[in-house]
């Protein structure tokens, strides 16, 4: 079974790789930025907010696989005890529970795409970029518990650049043979496995501009096996999340209302787009492809 995230070890920054395009701070200490741009009434904020492991994760590798998975699990931790008490907090701001509502957004729509093509023939799955691929070892824990037959079709991959959530992801689903993880950069010709049935990106277009969330969103496109279905999501700005993660985190977010997620899908070469809102109100949470 899955270890908490906060259990897992960490890797000194020698040893990370080249940052991926999701981590956007710049400053070597975001004290020292704060002072020179005279923003001193920020200072207890960050020094409070820094107990919380979510927060500590968002501002030193702005809103990195670790603060993502960290929102997905749910389970509040941090340091001194009022750090934790924050992050409970912290887990219950629109902006997280929005984020979780893509990750359930992610799992309903694979199991309904993977069910309506039934067990007869092999399926394969891909998340892209994966992080770590909660998402896709819940799905497959359901689908074994449920319809063994139809789990044994399925192959998942998850694609990353960060070696790191590979690893981790790898621990995760060790108990489950079908799952396959591949370092590969998201935007690079070929990274996509071609002939897939599922595709899901999450989290990856806030990071992009149009003109690159678009080439993206083609190489999908030209990846899927015909009917395949892309699932994606992206998100609308809170007032709160946003100041805090642009002042404290330099964590600048592309945010997409749903028409224009769904003009970036159609331009992408998919017929068919079905978006909604979720409950929240933040995420457009989406499904395209060439089915209804």
């Amino acid at each position: 079974m899955a270890q908490p995230l906060t259990e897992l070890p960490e890797v000194s920054s020698a040893q990370r790789p080249v940052l991926p395009v999701n981590r956007t701070r710049r400053s070597e200490s975001i004290p020292r930025r704060l002072v020179a741009e005279r923003k001193y009434h920020l200072l207890p904020l960050y020094a409070l907010l820094t107990t919380s492991d979510l927060a500590r994760e968002g501002i030193r590798n702005s809103g990195s696989f670790r603060f993502a998975d960290h929102i997905y699990r749910n389970h509040p931790s941090g340091r001194y005890g009022v750090g934790r008490v924050l992050d409970r907090v912290l887990l219950e701001l629109r902006g997280a529970r929005s984020m979780r509502s893509r990750f359930f957004h992610s799992q309903r729509e694979i199991l309904r795409a993977i069910s309506d093509k039934g067990g007869a023939l092999e399926q394969l799955v891909v998340s892209v970029p994966c992080g770590i691929a909660r998402d896709l070892f819940e799905v497959a824990e359901a689908l074994r518990k449920t319809t063994p037959a139809l789990y044994e079709k399925i192959q998942f991959v998850g694609i990353d650049l960060d070696a790191e959530p590979l690893r981790l992801s790898h621990d995760l689903t060790r108990d489950h043979p079908n799952f396959d993880f591949r370092c590969a950069d998201a935007l690079a010709s070929g990274s996509i496995p071609s002939e897939a049935d599922v595709i899901i990106s999450l989290g990856f277009g806030e990071f992009l501009s149009d003109e690159m969330l678009l080439e993206f969103y083609q190489r999908c496109h030209s990846s899927l096996k015909p009917f395949g279905r892309f699932i994606t999501s992206a998100m609308s700005r809170d007032r709160i999340s946003d100041y805090l993660a642009r002042e404290l985190a330099e964590l600048h977010t592309h945010y997409r209302s749903a028409e224009h997620l769904s003009e970036l899908l159609r331009a992408a070469g998919f017929a068919n787009v079905r978006t909604g809102r979720d409950d929240v109100g933040l995420q457009t949470l989406a499904v395209a492809g060439e089915s209804p």
